[in-house]
């Protein structure tokens, strides 16, 4: 009797268990597709991130997910918050180990910023990866949702992805009709470096009724020298920086007033912050160059050009 007894109580536990592990199996499971076109897929939603790339985080937080955030990489830096979270590398050199010990359920990560040997190594390890890759601003809306999707915030993704939309579409309908506004955009001085037309700033100048003169260049972050800005004779010159310090560079400028940007004032400091990270705050850098170009309009309409 004893052991019928016994029998009976390990029957009702494989049962449970044989359940349990059935039910887990038959849990639809979760799966998208990353902007290198790899699938990644979870078993359930992920609520334990390392996240490389301060543009990714910023996503993060604006689905309501920044508590999953275990480690980051170096320069994230929004919100507040974000500065307190664990480094695990920069954009040279990742603590691998470091990430392997805080048994992420995903790892997100910029894949140009990083690169794709990065992205191999960190999925060599048996890390679940999703590699994001953004080169318009609809893929930014795409990717709140993809968040949403892999967090379990697909509710709160949405409304983040809507207001991204909403505001997106005010933006096109303000400005993107106007006249246009030749434009060079300078990331950087020594070597001389702008944005040619994948990067998702020639996305924010075309959004706002400008033209990039060096859009049509292959490499995305091209050397250009003096002469051939000159030679474009951009009405808009924008210097993009960390800080408000690097404004200086715009006097260097002054150099050559015979460019129509130069001659009727129209070169102007940005943050670059506020335009180069493919996330929904791109849209307030967009709003400060778009009133940029709208000035340069008013300044083309008083003034005559220098050659004349």
């Amino acid at each position: 009797m004893h052991c019928k007894k016994l029998m009976c109580q390990w029957f009702f536990i494989l049962a449970f268990f044989s359940s349990a592990l059935m039910a887990n199996e038959l849990r639809p499971k979760i799966t998208v597709i990353d902007d290198i076109g790899v699938s990644v897929v979870l078993s359930q939603p992920a609520k334990r991130l390392v996240v490389l790339g301060p543009n990714l985080i910023e996503s993060l937080y604006e689905i309501g997910a920044g508590d999953y955030i275990l480690g980051v990489s170096e320069y994230s830096d929004y919100p507040e918050a974000a500065k307190k979270i664990p480094r695990v590398g920069s954009h040279n050199t990742i603590n691998f180990e470091m990430i392997v010990s805080m048994a992420p359920d995903l790892v997100l990560i910029w894949h140009s910023g990083f690169g794709a040997e990065k992205v191999a190594k960190l999925r060599s390890l048996g890390l679940n990866v999703y590699a994001s890759e953004p080169q318009t601003l609809d893929d930014i809306e795409l990717f709140l949702n993809d968040l949403g999707q892999l967090t379990g915030l697909s509710n709160s993704a949405a409304i983040a992805a809507a207001q991204f939309r909403n505001e997106l579409n005010r933006l096109q309908n303000s400005y993107s009709q106007k006249e246009t506004v030749s434009v060079f955009y300078q990331v950087w001085h020594e070597p001389m470096q702008t944005l040619n037309g994948d990067h998702v700033v020639n996305a924010v100048i075309e959004l706002c009724g400008g033209k990039n003169v060096f859009a049509n260049l292959s490499e995305i972050a091209p050397r250009v020298s003096v002469e051939s800005v000159i030679a474009m004779n951009p009405d808009v010159i924008i210097i993009s920086g960390s800080d408000s310090r690097e404004a200086s560079k715009l006097d260097v400028w002054q150099r050559w007033p015979m460019i129509n940007a130069v001659h009727n004032k129209q070169v102007y400091f940005i943050n670059a912050d506020s335009l180069v990270r493919h996330a929904p705050k791109i849209l307030q850098g967009a709003q400060q160059l778009c009133d940029l170009l709208e000035r340069s309009r008013s300044a083309q309409k008083n003034k005559v050009q220098p050659n004349e």
